[in-house]
Parts: structure tokens; sequence; C-alpha cells
């Protein structure tokens, strides 16, 4: 069901750009990537296997709520093949693939989506109009889907591989953390486009190792980078450790490549002339490329752990029960630098290293365990092999990669007791040892979120499923907004079909809809952040929030919790599950306005004057923003400079008694301190009826 109608011209746009798109269209892959974006953990899956954040965002961000912040950055995965035979006779050994896309443009090969529900879509009338603030979905849309979320890359690969990797995740709050990796590799001595195999087929491949690789970032919620917190982790560690499971009885040992944050060597004081201080989980100290702008305010910006780990690795292409003895070597930590120059150290060739067995933990790095700085990068690497293969022989390998920690609000929290404590207030003993305690408790989390993604693969990812997340309507009004949502009352359980909807959740945020941004993060350490306002009965689809301020920004989401009947061989059975806040989260926001009014002499700017230095006294949380209040609904606005140069026009059509302004001229230029006169013509009421015009004089000081 789709609550949502939008109107016919947009849809007559949609349907010509459809059109337009099918004509020129020859490439049915539409677009070489897609994002897992269900649950906390938002996953980028690119069709090239390669991802370079020099030029795009992060792979990874856990909570993803928040603004950046990323855990995962570089990923690579390909292969090491001890020996093969080219077309022409030449026998090539140890050879490394790090790269191994060399074919992937047409179906069935690149990348597609796969969803169990449609996402919802989300419209907000704001400003006197619709807009669609959900994404178009060009995916698939499978009921019988084993996961929320599935995203599909299938390549073809030098010297001869067909590699289909098919990527799950999960809404149910248990299993959001993770993402569960199937992938199958095929020998067919085929790498091109044509069908035909381009050496010799009735040869063995010999001794391959597949390999996996992911860079890890801990500095996340900044974009400090080659100052104080570096992207390449120049204060963070990485190891591998082998966790015996304790949801599954007798399953594999998990061999956990993980990171987290450590101490800088070089950063020695919080502020200037401060005492001496333990930098483990970056208390924040500044923002902004570089961390060009100080920002004391000391919540842990870095207390995530993240890591990797096998859940499942064929014996043999003929043997398909779990290797447990798999992987065979893991590397710690490697430099970007090295990976990109295809340098394993220490070993003369990638296979080399590949066929190593060697083990390496973070007591086997330089610098452990004082001096980070010594190991750039946390890029651990795992191969998983030997294998032979011939013509047709396939293995699976299948492995999770996840993020885990203390939450944002306690990251924040503790960090507020941190800072009273380096201050040297009364009574404060949160001190840098319990502050690193308390970090490190983010890997026992991380093990638990590989512990049930070993219990997920283990039960053929048959997770209980949350309902769906309803397609929301979200409405600007008088001092007030409206949400109406899809009713989801018939909907069935994902697994059982038995509807169990029990009630909905409303969520707001004020200002941005993205966590701690940095307009929105301030030296005191307080925090704009996602709050559960209202639960609403399942009989309702429609909420008025009056608690609202009139011209500030509002951000929705409608969640459906399940009333736990059918949640019955779950973690915790019985317990109601809750779907995916971020399915219909509102990214445009929601403006409440007072009404228009019947006349114009009473027009006001607010404030006047504007005064820049005066900061939270001026209106709303945008520094910048002037109100032009008491407007009638419909006129045009025209301001001018004290001299008669028209530098702004704005078409007010909304209805409301307001309008905003950044004080951006049509020439995209912030306006200078000095006097303006707001114009206010072409005003009529609601009833068509023409108004006076008026003229309004304001003061800017910038």
């Amino acid at each position: 069901m789709k609550l949502i109608k939008p109107h016919k011209w947009y849809l007559t746009v949609v349907l010509m750009a459809t059109i337009l798109l099918l004509t020129i269209q020859v490439n049915p892959i539409l677009s070489q990537t897609r994002t897992h974006n269900v649950g906390d953990l938002k996953l980028r899956i690119e069709a090239d296997e390669t991802i370079n954040t020099n030029d795009v965002e992060p792979t990874g961000e856990w909570p993803q709520d928040h603004f950046r912040y990323a855990n995962i950055v570089f990923y690579n995965a390909g292969h090491a093949i001890g020996s093969w035979i080219d077309s022409t006779g030449v026998v090539h050994s140890k050879e490394a693939e790090l790269w191994p896309v060399s074919y992937n443009q047409t179906e069935p090969y690149g990348i597609q989506e796969y969803r169990r529900y449609e996402p919802p879509e989300v419209w907000v009338y704001v400003n006197g109009q619709d807009q669609l603030s959900s994404r178009r979905f060009n995916g698939i849309v499978d009921p019988n889907l084993p996961a929320d979320q599935m995203i599909e890359v299938r390549y073809k690969s030098y010297p001869g591989f067909d590699v289909l990797k098919r990527s799950y995740s999960f809404s149910n709050p248990n299993h959001n953390d993770y993402v569960i990796h199937w992938c199958r590799y095929k020998c067919t001595f085929d790498w091109d486009q044509d069908p035909d195999p381009d050496t010799n087929t009735g040869q063995t491949m010999e001794d391959v190792y597949f390999i996996v690789g992911y860079c890890f970032q801990t500095a996340e919620g900044t974009y400090i980078t080659y100052s104080r917190w570096y992207e390449e982790g120049k204060d963070d560690w990485a190891t591998y450790e082998a966790y015996s499971p304790q949801l599954v009885t007798g399953g594999r040992q998990l061999h956990i490549s993980y990171s987290w944050d450590g101490d800088h060597p070089e950063l020695t004081e919080f502020t200037t002339d401060g005492p001496e201080f333990d930098d483990t989980g970056d208390p924040r100290h500044a923002i902004g490329s570089g961390g060009d702008t100080p920002m004391p305010s000391a919540e842990f910006v870095s207390s995530a752990y993240a890591g990797f780990a096998a859940l499942h690795v064929d014996t043999a292409p003929d043997d398909h029960t779990d290797d447990i003895n798999q992987p065979t070597s893991v590397i710690g930590n490697m430099n970007i630098y090295d990976v990109w120059d295809s340098n394993f150290p220490g070993f003369a060739t990638q296979w080399d290293w590949a066929a190593s067995g060697t083990k390496q933990t973070v007591e086997d790095q330089a610098g452990w365990p004082d001096d980070a700085m010594a190991q750039e990068a946390e890029y651990p690497f795992q191969s998983f092999g030997p294998f032979d293969f011939n013509l047709g022989d396939s293995v699976v390998i299948v492995y999770a990669v996840g993020v885990n920690g203390i939450s944002r609000d306690l990251a924040r929290e503790k960090g507020l007791e941190w800072r009273a404590w380096y201050k040297g207030d009364t009574g404060a003993d949160f001190d840098d040892d319990a502050k690193n305690r308390l970090l490190a408790t983010g890997r026992d989390s991380l093990f638990q979120t590989f512990d049930r993604a070993l219990w997920a693969w283990d039960r053929g990812l048959n997770v209980p499923a949350p309902l769906p997340s309803p397609d929301l309507n979200i409405t600007s009004g008088p001092n007030v907004v409206y949400l109406e949502w899809e009713d989801l009352s018939q909907i069935g359980d994902a697994n059982t079909g038995v509807p169990d909807l029990h009630h909905y959740n409303i969520y707001r945020k004020k200002g941005k809809y993205l966590v701690d941004t940095y307009d929105e993060l301030n030296a005191q350490g307080t925090h704009l952040v996602w709050e559960k306002i209202a639960e609403v009965a399942a009989s309702e689809t429609t909420y008025t929030d009056s608690a609202v301020v009139r011209g500030d920004a509002y951000h929705y989401a409608v969640t459906a919790v399940d009333n736990g009947q059918e949640n019955t061989d779950g973690l915790f059975p019985g317990q109601r599950l809750e779907s995916s806040i971020y399915a219909n989260r509102a990214e445009i926001s929601a403006i409440p306005f007072a009404p228009g009014a019947e006349t114009t002499n009473q027009v006001r700017v607010v404030p006047n004057p504007y005064i820049a230095e005066a900061r939270d006294f001026n209106f709303s949380e945008d520094p910048n923003r002037i109100l032009f209040a008491n407007l009638p609904p419909y006129c045009t606005l025209r301001i001018y400079t004290v001299t008669g140069d028209l530098i702004k026009t704005i078409k007010h059509e909304s209805g409301s008694a307001d309008e905003l302004w950044d004080q951006v001229t049509e020439s995209n230029q912030f306006i200078a301190s000095g006097v303006y006169i707001l114009q206010v013509s072409d005003a009529k009421d609601f009833d068509d009826h023409s108004l006076p015009e008026v003229n309004v004089k304001f003061v800017v000081v910038r």
C-alpha cells in the first residue's frame, strides 16, 4: 500500500525522464554502487571491489545517523595464484590480483540491490510544495529474501574466475551492526566480455589464495586529516584474535581482525598549557579540515571498534564443509601505500604472504604498546586457501564485517565527565584510566557482534524480522507539524505471515537530519540528537506535533513496533522488534509557520537590527537566518540596498506569515553590513483579494 499520491505534474516529469533514460541507455547497469542502510552500520558496496576514499566518502559509517562517523575507509579483495598457464603456454607463478575485476559491464554482471520490502516513500510539504525526501528505489523487491537487504555483485576476474558476491544486512536491532558477505569463486578460465575461455581449460589452476582486507578508521565524526587525527590511523592499532563463539555450540572459532584508537604520543595536552593526558578515544578538541577550529567539547570522537571475521570457508572445490583452520594467514596492520604498491613487507610477493601461515598480532608491530605513530594505517588482511581449480570448480567463503562500541550518548556523557576531571573540578574522578577502561569495552561489543553474525549464518540467515517502516507524509502547518503514515495493522510478519503490529514510535530531530554536523557542535558538549517524542497506538496513523517553534527546522521518522508474539526463536524470544528508523527518516526538514496575515501593515523583520556577534540572540540555530514575519499568505518580496539596488527577489507562496532568508544575494554572496529595504508587493489574502504594498527598513551588522 502506498499512502502518498504525488502530484500529476511530478508523475509526468518522472515518466518523461524514464523514457529519456530508456532511449539513451546502453548499459543496463545504471550505477556501480549500492549501500546497505537499513541498520546502524551503513556500508557501501562497489561493483569494482576496490574502494579508494581519496575520491569518495568513507565506505562504512556507524552509527549512520551521525555526520561522518566513518569506521571503514579502504577495502580490497582479490586472489593470489601459485601457478597457471596462459594461452601461449607461458607458466605464471605467484601472481596476485587485489584489483580483481576484469569485466562487469552488462547483466548478469554488475551490481544489483534486493529488498524484502519496498523502501517507504517520504514526502515533506514545506515552503508551499510537496518534496520527495526518500530516494527512488531501482532494485528488486523479493518478499522471500532471507534478509532485509541484499546487494549482489558479479564480475569476471583474470585469469578466469566468475565471481558472485552477495552481502546481507538486517534491520533487527540485535543484528544491525554487521553485514554478511557470501562469496562464490567459480573457475571458468574466462575473463573478458565474450563468454569463451581465454586460455587452456584442461589445466589445473594451482595453490590459489583468496584475500580480504579492510582499512579501519577510528577517528569518526570529523574531517580532521594529516593533523591531530589521521584517516590512515596515525594513532590507531589493529590486531588479530581468535574468539570462541558463545551462541553456536561447537561453532568455528572466529578469527577476528579488528582495530581501535590508541594514544597519540605527540599529543600531551587537551587545551593550551593544560595538564598532560592520554588521548585514547580522541576527546574532541577541534573540528574542520586539519583541526583548524578549536572545539574542546571532549566527547570521545573515536570510541568504536571495527573488524571482520570469516563465518565459513569451503574445505575444497569438491568439499563444501567448513574448514575451521581458515584463515591461512593474517597480517595485523598494513600501510595503505604498501597496499597500493602491491607490497607486503617481509615477503617477496603477496602470494608468499598469503601462503606463509603467519598470523600477526599487535604485539608483532613496531611501536607496541606505547607508540601508535610507528605504524601507519590500520589495514588488516586475511588469506584463505590454498585451493586447486579445474574448469567448473567453485568454492564459497563467507565473512562478516561489523562495528560496535559504546553508544554515542555514552561517549558524550562520559566525555563531559572526563573534561571535568581534566579541568580539576571538585569531586570529578573519571580520569584517563577510567576513560580507557570504558572505551575498551567496545572490543567485547564487537566480538558479540560477530558472535551474532555466526549465529545468523548457522541458521541460514533466519533472523526474526521487524515490520517494514511505513510510508510517511510530513506537512508543515501553522505552529504545528502534521504526520500521516501508512497503516501497517494488517501487514504480516515476514516469517509467519501473521499481522503483529503493536504500536508506532515517533522520532524527531531539530536542525539538520544528521547529528553532530559542524554548525551544531559547540564547546559545551551539548548536542541536538534524534529523540523519541511519542508512542502511538496501532489503530492510529496520524500525529500532530505542536511542541515546535515557528521557523525552526524539524526532521521526523516513524517506526513500527511488533508485539513480539511471532518472535519465538530469536536471541530474545518474545522481544518486540522495531522497524528501521533509517528507512523513512526525512532528510528534508519541515518548518512550522504562522498563517498568513490578512493585512500588510504589521510586516516585521526579525531580528532588526541583525547583529552577527549576537549569536544565540539571533533567530534560530542558523546564525545567518533572518525572519520576515507577519507576511500576507501570498506576495513577492524584494530586498534593496539603501541606494536602491535590487539584491534578492523571493516568491512567497506558502500561505504562511513567515519567510526565512539566509542573507545570500542573487549572485550567491552574503550581504555586507548596512541598511536594507524589504518591499512586500503583489500581496493577496487567502480569498485572493489584493493587499497594499509596504516597505520595511532593516539593519544588518556583520
